[in-house]
């Protein structure tokens, strides 16, 4: 490709050298692209393919849309255009598209490229990744947003628990106040407070008290003390605590500090106890099992009172238990890997536990990590959802059967179509052809080729009277509850039996228990699995037996054929039919074949089922 860019004063051979250490230089530093005044890729180095996944075929004669994310807004890429076509740089942050997908951000400078005569004839990417930057910044943003956030559940948690706190400025010799210790001094938000300040609040009493400490804590001493303030509101007691650094030479460099509210302590002690007594009345009286485990060992800590209802185990039996012996045995050495990767409290899923009794029931567990007694431990939370997934089966079995019943019907009006279809055939088409045919043959003697074009019309119209014959009888099933079963399939036998195929047949059944659909579905699946034989199997010997063992009807037929691979033919049209008539009566269709060894369909159906008896 020739590069439109010049360096004078070197040779030819110089100028190649030094453009192909340029681009070798460009090519390891930089993702590189260069597109012609259209805006099409005319070239791409190895970086940009190795982080774009495309290949160079997929994105020469593109656009760079190829890679569009979508993030930007068109006026971003208008202002590109109106920029380059200007003929000037331009650079942005752009977040791309690879192949997969995945996003990935590139800083990009984009130069247009002269050609001799001065106009722009193409335009040079130089792209730089930056998405660990960018994600960098992101994270940086949601810091930031969660730094915001927590300092306003800060202000709140100070609010709540009547805590404030403070931020030795030393420049300005300014005590930095939260708003909670503004609000426990009852001074104004936002007033200028110096330590002179603070000391003016103090009780007269504790004033001297207050001030030693502070200059003990200068020299290196806790600042950990509780006194009495003044307000408009009257005496108040405060909690105060500090952390100062002093230089070297005993100069104060910082402090921080907390002040708490500390006027109702009692009271505030009072509703802990009340807090701890209400979470615990929450823990025992919840209308969901609920039990805490140790971390390492898994072994019950403390369980509620649904907990020992439910799974039948005392309070003292579950206490000497842990999660293992709640699961089962296939369990545990997953449940020691989870535990090790710790990973056991997001593992959320499905899962069986055993009862006391040896019932097993299916659980959804809210697994939280937590501290008990000074013991870290999982409190579990168990919502039993078996009742939920037996009748999700059950929704799922009635699904089924509606879709069985669908077929059926469908089966049935596909039967009376085909019925319809074959008398037609029969009673209307073919009594056509056969007054068509002796018309024909009532003709007055013809002589040389015109008598040779009746015979062969009266020969074609008699073979299509044959054939019409044929499908009309196919398509129109007997009436079995006339004849019944075995003598239907007998005649489909004598029909269907040729010079070239001989068909024995073996039936000893009751017909009473089954239905006229289930009759008719057998039938035809003895026809579909002959038709099969005689059109694909090449055998000169087949073998249909049916006959019932109490309730369970079996059905084979067997022939002496090329057979078949099962894996290759059994998705075949004839076979999925068998399987799918099969199906719809709650049948079982099992195929045993292989290529030399013929073939051999079987299919049980079990006839005292509400599906297959009259009704």
């Amino acid at each position: 490709m020739e590069n439109p860019l010049s360096i004078q004063h070197q040779s030819k051979d110089e100028l190649l050298h030094t453009l192909q250490a340029y681009q070798a230089a460009v090519d390891i530093a930089a993702i590189v692209s260069i597109s012609d005044n259209a805006g099409k890729i005319i070239y791409v180095n190895n970086k940009f393919l190795e982080i774009s996944h495309y290949n160079a075929s997929e994105l020469l004669g593109q656009t760079h849309h190829v890679v569009n994310s979508g993030y930007h807004p068109p006026e971003f890429f208008k202002n590109m255009w109106d920029t380059i076509s200007a003929g000037k740089p331009w650079r942005a942050e752009i977040r791309n598209r690879d192949k997969f997908g995945e996003f990935y951000w590139v800083d990009t400078v984009i130069t247009p490229v002269y050609d001799e005569k001065g106009k722009i004839c193409q335009y040079l990417s130089v792209m730089n990744q930056i998405t660990p930057q960018k994600e960098s910044e992101e994270k940086m943003l949601g810091y930031q947003q969660e730094l915001i956030q927590r300092e306003n559940q800060l202000k709140e948690a100070q609010k709540i628990s009547k805590t404030g706190s403070w931020h030795l400025d030393l420049v300005q010799n300014l005590l930095l106040w939260s708003e909670e210790a503004y609000r426990i001094f009852e001074i104004p938000i936002g007033t200028a407070i110096t330590y002179e300040t603070f000391l003016e609040k103090v009780h007269p009493q504790d004033r001297n008290m207050v001030n030693e400490s502070w200059m003990a804590a200068l020299k290196g001493a806790d600042y950990e003390i509780e006194h009495r303030i003044i307000t408009g509101v009257g005496e108040k007691w405060v909690r105060e605590k500090a952390k100062l650094e002093a230089d070297e030479f005993g100069n104060l460099l910082w402090g921080i500090g907390t002040v708490q509210d500390i006027t109702e302590k009692k009271k505030t002690e009072e509703s802990l106890v009340l807090s701890e007594s209400l979470y615990k009345n929450l823990f025992i009286n919840s209308p969901y099992p609920i039990g805490i485990l140790e971390k390492d060992t898994l072994k019950f800590l403390e369980v509620n009172d649904k907990s020992t209802s439910h799974y039948g185990y005392s309070r003292k039996e579950f206490l000497e238990l842990t999660a293992f012996d709640v699961r089962f045995p296939d369990e545990h050495n997953t449940m020691i890997q989870l535990l090790k990767a710790g990973n056991y409290a997001s593992n959320k899923r499905v899962r069986a536990h055993i009862k006391k009794n040896g019932e097993v029931i299916y659980v959804e567990p809210s697994i939280t990590a937590i501290t008990y007694n000074g013991k870290e431990a999982f409190l579990i939370s168990i919502n039993d959802i078996t009742e939920n997934l037996s009748m999700q089966e059950q929704l799922l079995h009635a699904r089924v059967r509606q879709q069985k019943e669908i077929g059926r019907a469908t089966m049935e009006a596909q039967e009376k179509y085909r019925e319809w279809i074959g008398r037609e055939l029969h009673d209307n088409i073919n009594q056509l052809l056969v007054a068509s045919n002796m018309y024909l043959k009532n003709i007055k003697p013809a002589e040389g080729a015109n008598a040779k074009y009746v015979g062969k019309s009266i020969s074609i119209i008699s073979e299509a009277i044959n054939e019409i014959r044929k499908l009309s009888w196919s398509l129109v099933p007997p009436t079995l509850n006339d004849i019944g079963l075995k003598e239907s399939i007998e005649n489909l036998v004598l029909h269907m039996s040729t010079d070239h195929l001989q068909i024995e047949f073996n039936i000893d059944i009751d017909e009473s228990g089954m239905s006229e659909g289930l009759k008719i579905n057998i039938y035809r699946i003895v026809q579909e699995q002959v038709n099969n034989i005689i059109k694909h199997s090449q055998a000169n010997n087949a073998i249909i037996s049916m006959n019932q063992q109490s309730n369970l009807l079996k059905l084979a037929i067997n022939d002496n054929g090329k057979g078949f691979e099962i894996k290759q033919k059994a998705a075949g049209i004839g076979l999925m039919n068998i399987m799918r008539r099969a199906e719809i009566y709650d049948g079982k269709v099992e195929i045993d074949s292989s290529p030399g060894n013929g073939c051999t369909v079987r299919v049980e159906f079990i006839t005292e089922s509400s599906a297959l008896v009259n009704s």
